[in-house]
């Protein structure tokens, strides 16, 4: 095999590895987005009153050389101050229903951002993306919100981390002397709607299908659009328990469906501890701590059940979260 083919399967395992299944998946993976649903969904920036900054780092496959790792940083916040009126407090849902009506429909705006990197062996797949979402309450306690985002992704190339058999093959060389910084401008919808007590959300990766050009003579042209689904309701079992279950489904074209079934418990909302379950054969196990209505911490565990698992010991995830300016008792 030559090590023009050997690079370009490198650089599709990159892509296509990030996820722990096998069917297609071609973005980045994380098992923790319950703690930050902004990575997933675009619409839910601004759904807390505070500027919600969250840091995460995954090593994937651990005990496989160079197996992936990746790492981002996010931030969102609400623009503006929410109206701080209780529509049945209010003495205008008497006098004058019409007032009632404008001061509960209260919309507002929000903004957020994006970066990360997956690293696999010598590429890295490095992606920027911004966002602006419009939250509109259509019912008491229920909004939605709507979110254009726009993305930046770029595949970078460390010849210093490559390891050849011999650096002076010409197929290798060529590919070094003909390679650009392959680039791809991606924009992407997603919608949210929320309530005090359940939450449905829509979003969606590589809306363009744009295709990578590693060199002049490597092209990945296979990019496909991402869909992701996800919903879920929370139930209070008593003043200190509050149980949340979960579903997100995976949807790219011409392979198998994907889904998370998840199930958190949140425990005097200082500590919480999740289950998930992949149909792509992966069990995934997180816990978490809440310092303080300003600091979050959570660590996750994948353990893979398929023939992969026999030569990796897992997959570890670490998570902090900052609530800064947080006017908020709850930090959920």
């Amino acid at each position: 095999m030559s090590k023009l083919l050997n690079i370009a399967v490198a650089l599709a395992l990159l892509i296509v590895g990030m996820s722990t299944n096998a069917f297609g998946q071609q973005v980045y993976q994380f098992s923790q987005y319950q703690q930050n649903l902004y990575i997933l969904n675009s619409a839910s920036a601004g759904v807390h009153d505070y500027l919600d900054v969250n840091l995460s780092y995954r090593q994937q496959w651990v005990g496989i050389e160079n197996s992936p790792t990746t790492y981002y940083v996010s931030a969102n916040i609400p623009l503006g101050q929410r109206l701080g009126v209780h529509p049945k407090e209010s003495s205008t849902r008497i006098s004058s229903p019409n007032s009632y009506n404008s001061i509960k429909r209260n919309s507002f705006h929000a903004v957020g951002f994006f970066a990360a990197q997956d690293a696999y062996g010598p590429y890295g797949l490095n992606i920027i993306s911004a966002s602006y979402a419009f939250h509109l309450p259509i019912a008491e306690e229920l909004t939605i919100s709507f979110s254009p985002n726009v993305s930046f992704n770029s595949v970078s190339f460390d010849p210093n981390k490559a390891v050849v058999e011999f650096s002076g093959d010409p197929t290798y060389s060529n590919y070094l002397g003909t390679r650009n910084q392959s680039s791809q401008l991606d924009i992407n919808v997603a919608f949210w709607m929320y309530h005090s007590r359940y939450f449905i959300g829509y979003s969606s990766d590589q809306l363009i299908q744009d295709k990578l050009n590693l060199s002049s003579e490597v092209t990945l042209e296979d990019i496909k659009a991402h869909h992701n689904f996800i919903g879920g309701y929370k139930f209070r079992l008593n003043r200190n328990l509050v149980l949340t279950p979960s579903v997100m489904v995976k949807y790219v074209s011409q392979a198998p469906i994907n889904t998370d079934i998840n199930v958190r418990l949140d425990i005097q909302e200082r500590y919480w501890a999740g289950l998930t379950y992949r149909t792509s054969n992966t069990l995934s196990g997180m816990v978490g701590l809440y310092l303080s209505n300003t600091l979050r911490l959570g660590y996750s565990f994948d353990f893979t059940m398929s023939s992969i698992q026999m030569q990796n010991a897992g997959s570890h995830e670490v998570f902090l979260g900052l609530n800064l300016f947080n006017k908020e008792k709850s930090v959920f």
